[in-house]
Formats: structure tokens, C-alpha cells, sequence
């Protein structure tokens, strides 16, 4: 949709009209208004019987009008505003710390019916989680012996879902450092307002790797204002091929449900169990709810002025009109 800023400025368009009936004509009959020496020598240059069409009156006449249109135009501030867009709003910053150690490989949840391992429930089940957060930045730590920022806090939630499913278990090592990830989280959001700042953190084992204690993280969280939600992740059960076939065994590796409790407790969230992706999938939901995304739609109009096109083509009819005025006296 094309428009202008100050449309009453075609007001003055009558304005030389005006001009020239209201002022009184100037008498140039004993004063010249410019003093040209050679003068009669240009008039010999152009005989009266060469004058054309571009030298007259009306043509004069008609080019002034033309520019002078196009000044007005221009004056008037033409524009284009395009459609109104959605544009994301001040929600939450949300960090997911994932979990991509060496256990994450075991196949212990099923998805239609079909066994997967742990980190490909996981993987579907945080896309679709993140591909719901409109209007929320969301960023991604993976850890395993180390951690590191996958993604940073972005708006541009394709960018997460499609780097979500390049990442794969072992990327970071077999080991669990969960102190050193939600540490390098909470880092990333320094710089956050206080009252937006979310992390959700995802394991299926017990600290046994990094540097900073998980309870240590915990309280930084907690001195930062930083909710933390927990989930473990795992079946408490294992397939095993035995004597008489397949077995279910007690898993050996047990989660460190009491520090990932104390984790939450210690920082407003709360502590999730999953044992199957049913589960896992409730629980993302729920933590949907717990958080919810920011509904006030942010509406701008894309705006593109205008004014330098009528200004340019004025220009150009001036410098035009001038160059076959000056060509045509010069014509013998």
C-alpha cells in the first residue's frame, strides 16, 4: 500500500498559478533581470526560423509544470508500507541442558511400538517442545564428559529444531558432567533479565565427570533467580538375552534422582521422572503450562520511503529540459 507522510503538502500545487496572478508582472522592457554581454551574439546563433517545438512556450511551460509537480510529490513524503508481520515478543529465555552421554545410546523407550534409545526419545520430544515456544528465545547446552553451548538463546526456532536433529549421543563424551552444563547454561544468561530466564535439564545418570559440583550450579542458580526444571530420563528396568531369552533386569546405572531434586528444589522448579517417552512427552507438556509462552502479538508494518524517485525524476527532466533548450539554440 503506497502513501504519504504529509499528503497536504499537494496543497501548494496551485501555488505558481497563484503566484503569477497575484504578483505583478515584471518590466524587463528597460532593465534587464540578468546582465548577459554577449546577448545578441547567442540570438545570431539561433535564426528565428530554427526555433522548434522544444523552445517554445508551451513546452517550457509544460516542463515546469511537470517538475514542479514532482517537487510536491516528493515534499509530501511518499511511501510504501507493506503488510503487517508478527514479530517475536519479550518472552521467556529458555536454555534446554541435554544430556548426550554414553548411556543416553540404550535402547529402553519405544516410539509406535518400536524400540529406540533414550536419545531419540529425547530428540523428538524436545523439537516438538521447542517448535511450540513462538515468541520465546531458546538455546541448547549438550553435555556429556564436557559440555558445551550446541545453540545460543535465539528467536530463530528452525535453527534449534534443525540443529537438535543433527546432534547425536556421544558428541561430548560417555561421561556425566551435569554441574559443568547447568554451570555453562546459567553463564549464558548473565546478561538476562531475571524474571525470564528458565532452564530445563535432561539426564539419565549421576555426576560422575567436570568441575563444579551440581549442588554448587544449584546455587548459583538460585542467587541468579534462574528456575531450573529437572527430568530423569530412563526406564528402571533393562532388556538383557538370557537363558530363556529376553530378560528384564534392574538397571545398574541408577539416575541421581536426590541431586536432581535438590537441583529444582533448591531453585523454584521441579524434578520429573520419565520412564518411557509417554511420559517424557507429559512431562514437557506440563512444563509447557508451567511456562507459558508469551501471548501479546507484537504487530509492525513494514515501512520503504519513497520521495527520492519524483525527486530523481525531477532532477533529470531539469537537467534534460535544460540540455534540448541549449541544443536547439545552437542548432543553425
Amino acid at each position: 500500500m503506497t502513501g504519504f507522510v504529509y499528503p497536504m503538502m499537494f496543497l501548494l500545487l496551485p501555488l505558481p498559478l497563484l503566484m503569477r496572478a497575484v504578483l505583478p508582472r515584471v518590466d524587463d522592457k528597460n532593465e534587464e533581470a540578468l546582465k548577459v554581454p554577449f546577448f545578441d551574439d547567442m540570438r545570431r546563433l539561433s535564426p528565428v526560423g530554427s526555433r522548434s517545438v522544444f523552445t517554445g512556450l508551451s513546452f517550457r511551460r509544460l516542463l515546469g509544470a511537470l517538475i514542479w509537480i514532482l517537487l510536491v510529490t516528493a515534499a509530501a513524503g511518499p511511501q510504501w508500507v507493506g503488510e503487517p508481520s508478527k514479530v517475536p515478543s519479550e518472552g521467556r529465555n529458555l536454555m534446554l541442558v541435554l544430556d548426550i552421554s554414553g548411556s543416553m545410546q540404550e535402547a529402553d523407550f519405544t516410539v509406535r511400538d518400536q524400540a529406540v534409545r533414550r536419545w531419540d526419545a529425547v530428540q523428538a520430544v524436545a523439537d516438538a517442545f521447542v517448535k511450540k515456544r513462538q515468541g520465546d528465545r531458546v538455546g541448547i547446552v549438550l553435555f556429556g564428559e564436557r559440555s558445551y553451548v550446541y545453540v545460543p538463546l535465539t528467536y530463530d526456532l528452525k535453527t534449534v529444531s534443525d540443529l537438535l536433529k543433527e546432534a547425536d549421543v556421544g558428541m561430548a563424551g560417555s561421561q556425566t558432567a551435569i554441574g559443568d552444563a547447568l554451570g555453562l547454561a546459567l553463564k549464558t544468561m548473565i546478561d538476562v533479565p531475571a524474571e525470564s530466564r528458565v532452564v530445563v535439564l535432561l539426564s539419565d545418570g549421576a555426576a560422575n565427570a567436570g568441575v563444579m559440583k551440581p549442588l554448587e550450579a544449584a546455587e548459583l542458580a538460585e542467587k541468579m533467580g534462574v528456575k531450573v526444571y529437572t527430568i530423569g530420563a530412563g526406564s528402571d528396568m533393562v532388556q538383557m538375552m538370557g537363558l530363556f531369552g529376553m530378560m528384564q533386569m534392574p538397571r545398574g546405572d541408577e539416575i541421581d534422582e536426590k541431586t536432581l531434586q535438590e537441583i529444582a528444589r533448591k531453585t523454584g522448579g521441579r524434578y520429573f521422572r520419565a520412564k518411557n517417552t509417554q511420559e517424557l512427552l507429559e512431562i514437557y507438556r506440563e512444563i509447557d503450562q508451567l511456562e507459558p509462552v508469551v501471548n501479546d502479538a507484537v504487530f509492525v508494518r513494514p515501512v520503504k520511503t519513497l520521495f527520492y524517485y519524483p525527486l530523481a525524476a525531477a532532477f533529470a527532466l531539469s537537467v534534460l529540459g535544460g540540455l534540448l533548450l541549449t541544443a536547439v539554440r545552437r542548432t543553425p
